[in-house]
This record gives C-alpha cells, sequence and structure tokens, in this order.
C-alpha cells in the first residue's frame, strides 16, 4: 500500500476513534450531560494532536492532515467551548512543530473555524436537519481545503508537490468530514431513540396507573367538595372556618388538576378528532394567558397564519397553554413571549420563545418525566408530560432549545390537515396493489 494512503487512513483511524468509541463509552457512564461534552472535547483535542504527529504528508514547513475535520465536527456539534479548545490545540501544537509559514495558514484557516463555528453553532443545531447538517460539515471542509491549498501554494512553488496534495489532501478531507458527521448524527439519533424509549416506558407506567384509580379517586373528591361547598353556605360557620373550607376546596381543586392530567395519558387516542385552525386555537390561549402575562410585565408577540392540523380541539389548547403558561412562568422579572407559526415541508410549525432563566442541557432531558419541574415546589411535573403526550398523539414532533440566562425556544412540528388527507387518498388509491 502507498505510504500516503497509509498516512490518510491512519489519520481517518484517529478521527473514527475521537468520534465513535469515546461517545458510545461515555453513554453507558453515569455522568452529567456537561462532564460527558468536556470528555468528548478532550477526545477530539487528543486526535488532532495525533494527525499532526503522523501527517498526511510534510513539505516545505508545511503540514497537511485531517485536524480540520475534526475541528469542524467538534465546533458545531460541541459549541463555544469546544471550539475554542480544540482551536487552542492546533495552533499551540502547530507552533511546536515549526514552520513559519505553516504556522501563519494554520493560524488563518483556524480562525476562521472560530469565527463560523461560534456565529453558526446555534442555527446549526436547531435549524437544520441531520442531512443538512452532514452536508454543511462536509462543505466547510471543501472550503477549508481549498483555502488551505491556495494559501500553501504562495510559499510552495512545488506544482509536483501540489498535485500530490490535490489527489490526497483535497479529497480525503471531504469523505472524512462526511463519514465523521454521518458517525456522529447516527450516534445522537441512537442516543435520542434510548431516550424516547425511557420516556415512553416512564409514561406508559403513568397511563396504566391513571386509568386505575382515577375515576376512583376523584369521585370521594366530588363528594367533598360538594359538602364542603354546603358549609360555605351555612350561617353558623365563623371567618375562621370558613378561610379553612376555601383552601381545603382549593387543595380538592389542585388535585382534581392532577388528576386531569393523568387522564390525559389513560385516552391516548383523540376522542372528536377535527380541523383545527391553528391562529384561532393560539389566539384563544393568548386569550385566556393575557391577564397572566400583564401581571408579570410580559410581552406577547405573535406572528400567526392560518394553517390547519388534525386533532381534538380541547387537547390542542392544552397543549399550547401548558407550553405558553410555563413560558411566562420563566419570566418572572417581565420579557417577551413570541408565537411564530410557518410552514415546514409538509409540517406546520410552532415556534415558542421566551427571554426567560432558560435551562441546562440536563434539565431539557428531563422534561416530560413523572415528577420532575423546573418549578420547586410550584411545579408538579405533569404539565411538560401532557404536551409531549399531546403531541405524540397528533403524530408530531417536539424539539427544545435553551441555555441558561437566555431564554428557551420550542418547536412543535404537527403534520398539515391537507398532507394528511392526501396521504389518505394515496393510500386508497394503492391499497390494493401495494398494502
Amino acid at each position: 500500500m502507498p505510504p500516503l494512503i497509509e498516512e490518510v487512513l491512519l489519520n481517518l483511524f484517529f478521527i473514527i476513534l475521537a468520534l465513535l468509541i469515546a461517545p458510545i463509552w461515555l453513554e453507558e457512564r453515569r455522568i452529567s450531560d456537561r462532564s460527558k461534552a468536556i470528555l468528548k472535547t478532550f477526545s477530539i483535542g487528543i486526535c488532532i494532536v495525533f494527525c499532526m504527529m503522523f501527517p498526511i504528508q510534510t513539505t516545505n514547513g508545511f503540514v497537511f492532515d485531517l485536524r480540520q475535520v475534526a475541528i469542524w465536527i467538534g465546533g458545531l456539534y460541541g459549541g463555544a467551548f469546544s471550539t475554542l479548545f480544540l482551536a487552542m490545540i492546533t495552533i499551540i501544537y502547530r507552533m511546536m512543530i515549526g514552520g513559519t509559514e505553516g504556522i501563519i495558514v494554520t493560524i488563518i484557516i483556524t480562525t476562521i473555524q472560530i469565527i463560523v463555528c461560534l456565529f453558526f453553532y446555534k442555527k446549526f443545531q436547531t435549524h437544520l436537519s441531520s442531512k443538512q447538517r452532514i452536508t454543511t460539515i462536509t462543505a466547510l471542509s471543501v472550503g477549508t481545503a481549498v483555502l488551505t491549498i491556495i494559501l500553501s501554494h504562495i510559499w510552495m512553488n512545488d506544482e509536483r508537490q501540489l498535485i500530490r496534495m490535490l489527489s490526497t489532501y483535497f479529497s480525503a478531507q471531504p469523505l472524512t468530514a462526511f463519514l465523521g458527521s454521518y458517525i456522529t448524527e447516527a450516534i445522537q439519533k441512537h442516543s435520542d431513540l434510548r431516550r424516547r424509549i425511557i420516556r415512553a416506558e416512564k409514561i406508559e407506567v403513568v397511563g396504566h396507573l391513571a386509568a386505575s384509580i382515577s375515576h376512583e379517586v376523584r369521585n370521594p373528591l366530588t363528594v367533598s367538595r360538594g359538602f364542603m361547598q354546603l358549609l360555605l353556605q351555612s350561617e353558623r360557620v365563623n371567618y375562621k372556618d370558613r378561610q379553612y373550607i376555601q383552601i381545603a376546596i382549593e387543595e380538592i381543586d389542585r388535585a382534581e388538576a392532577i388528576i386531569t392530567d393523568y387522564l390525559t395519558f389513560a385516552k391516548p387516542a383523540p376522542e372528536h378528532v377535527e380541523r383545527l385552525n391553528v391562529k384561532t386555537e393560539i389566539e384563544r390561549v393568548i386569550d385566556i394567558l393575557r391577564p397572566l402575562a400583564n401581571m408579570s410585565s410580559i410581552e406577547i408577540q405573535a406572528f400567526l397564519l392560518p394553517f390547519a392540523v388534525k386533532g381534538e380541539r380541547q387537547k390542542f389548547q392544552q397543549c399550547l397553554l401548558n407550553v405558553m403558561k410555563n413560558a411566562i412562568e420563566a419570566m418572572p422579572n417581565g420579557g417577551t413571549l413570541r408565537i411564530n407559526v410557518s410552514i415546514d415541508k409538509d409540517y406546520v410549525l410552532i415556534h415558542i420563545s421566551d427571554t426567560g432563566v432558560g435551562m441546562t442541557k440536563e434539565q431539557i432531558e428531563r422534561l416530560g418525566e413523572p415528577y420532575f419541574t423546573t418549578k420547586g415546589t410550584k411545579g408538579t411535573g405533569l404539565g411538560m408530560m401532557v404536551v409531549y403526550r399531546i403531541v405524540e398523539t397528533m403524530k408530531g414532533d417536539l424539539f427544545i432549545h435553551s441555555e441558561v440566562g437566555q431564554g428557551t425556544d420550542v418547536y412543535m412540528y404537527f403534520p398539515s390537515y391537507y398532507k394528511s388527507d392526501v396521504e389518505k387518498s394515496s393510500k386508497r388509491s394503492v391499497e390494493q396493489v401495494s398494502r
């Protein structure tokens, strides 16, 4: 095997080792997500060092390897810390190797990577699909490979070496970028699927519990509340006793609200499916929440379009109400609540964002678990469970992006009503042939 091919494969091995083995090993470890992210960044940093230790080729002070791919993947998936750490490792070790012209090229290319990763990271994580992320990293790797060759050619006038670079380094970098980003996406999908299965199992347990005891508990609560209301109407009850009875009624109402949330899980399928105008339903929910928003000095900005989805009106409104109410409660000192409705291919996208306290990655991953809440003693943790369940029954998807101190973005995708009709009619027409 030619030496150049061996060097390319060795660099590729280092990158795959960092992107594949380390995340899989860390997945089973009971440590925080922040610690996992740091360890993944360190593993990519070690990969960069090894790539430069065993380069594809070294010519006139220039070292050509696949470290740029590692920076792109580590920076765009890991964020600001990963970007700066990997860039620092790259520049420091490149200076240790030596070669003034090569160091200048490395600093220029790495600076460009830092700028792109820092400004493009959030959009890369939230607005791009899996295929788009793979394509983006591959395209960026092609761009930096071309720029590296152009800058190197300024100082290196050997045409023979330039041809060798084009035939090995230029072709190896985008191929490695595609393979590395594909592996990263596959691991993330596996991790997300694992979390969804765990969440689904927990929700199933809650559903069985709700179906078995909710009605039996609700009946005596209703009777108790009725008798307490009769006591309130009695003239023989003094003022202090009335206060106690009123508190008891409020707690019974709170218990019934919790049971109502549980009943959402006991009925997985919508009972009265109809065409829902998203604009109209959101406006109704905003009207309900406007007094609470005004009390909290929160401005509501809505950019709505009259797209239609298919679902049960009451549950759809409950889903929107829970998300918007959480957003308002996350802004105790005031802020802005934005609701945007748009179309994304065949899906209606409802984007709800706030300027509140935000959440950590660990909190985001636990949303939807029974009794997990970020509100302390004020919350039960059932609100987001209801949201996840309703979105699931409407065959939609829910994604949350949040940073501490910078607010939260909730993206809810629902199949368009018209898409459902088209799919149904097309299935009928081919049912006899293919199904």
